[in-house]
């Protein structure tokens, strides 16, 4: 599993959580105390973590509007959604595979079951 998560100027943190079916308790995936635009990595486990069906991904973010933040690119106006680096958004990625894939290596032939599983699900794509 990778994360990614991303915001613009405004972003300071970033906690990736994972719920399991039927546990209150959440367990931390990712958190990014220092937030910064230029750093925007993947963060890939060196063991991949199985998620099992039912459970849910959570995400907290925290923003800094202030004139604290120096990469705030302007303090005196609210912070609104928007694509460009200037406005504020946020998301995080989560990249994952079905189980039954793992083991395939890059560079080597793409198992025929697994092509022909994707050309059966190109007419949703």
């Amino acid at each position: 599993m990778r994360l990614a998560p991303h915001s613009h100027y405004r972003g300071k943190a970033v906690k990736l959580e994972l719920q399991l079916l039927g546990v209150d308790e959440l367990e931390t995936l990712l958190w990014v105390l220092d937030y910064d635009f230029n750093w925007q990595f993947h963060y890939e486990y060196k063991v991949p973590r199985f998620v099992p069906p039912g459970a849910k991904m959570h995400v907290t973010w925290w923003f800094d509007n202030s004139a604290d933040n120096l990469a705030n690119p302007d303090p005196t106006v609210e912070a609104r959604y928007g694509l460009r680096s200037v406005d504020e958004m946020m998301n995080a990625r989560y990249y994952f595979t079905k189980a039954e894939l793992q083991g395939i290596v890059v560079g080597d032939a793409i198992p025929e079951s697994v092509l022909a599983q994707a050309r059966g699900q190109e007419q949703f794509y």
